[in-house]
């Protein structure tokens, strides 16, 4: 047996103890996290409810995992509903980020970075505007 098989087993067998987060104690990718998973991410779906019906639906790529990345943020973009749900960007990638766990930032390619506002002011609604300026974008590309 390799050493990296023997490693694998070995962690398997015995796992290293982690201790649990304090009760109560929530971070700021947490509340970043929260934000897009109760706010942004259901406005995409509704959003797509009424897309779907036009050909065309947003594409979500997220990244909610504090092991992976400092701060929460979730990429949308349009694709044509023909496409397999990994289809490469149509519209312009909208790259959006909650930085330090309370502002929301606004990423696209070629652009300086936006301050859309914090978590609060977000609201669903808030988000929906957003989606809307994605779709415009979108429509303009297509002429």
């Amino acid at each position: 047996m390799g050493r990296v098989e023997e490693a694998f087993l070995g962690g398997r067998a015995h796992p290293q103890r982690t201790e649990p987060a304090a009760a109560g104690a929530v971070t700021a990718f947490d509340r970043g996290a929260a934000w897009a998973r109760d706010v942004l991410l259901p406005a995409v779906e509704r959003a797509n409810g009424e897309l779907g019906a036009h050909g065309v639906q947003f594409r979500v790529d997220t990244n909610l995992d504090p092991r992976s990345t400092n701060h929460a943020h979730v990429d949308v973009w349009i694709a044509p509903t023909s496409e397999p749900s990994g289809g490469a960007p149509h519209g312009l990638r909208h790259s959006i980020n909650v930085r330090d766990g309370r502002e929301v930032w606004l990423y696209r390619h070629g652009d300086a970075g936006q301050l859309l506002g914090t978590v609060d002011e977000m609201t669903t609604e808030a988000c929906e505007t957003l989606l809307a300026r994605a779709a415009g974008d979108y429509a303009r590309t297509m002429g």
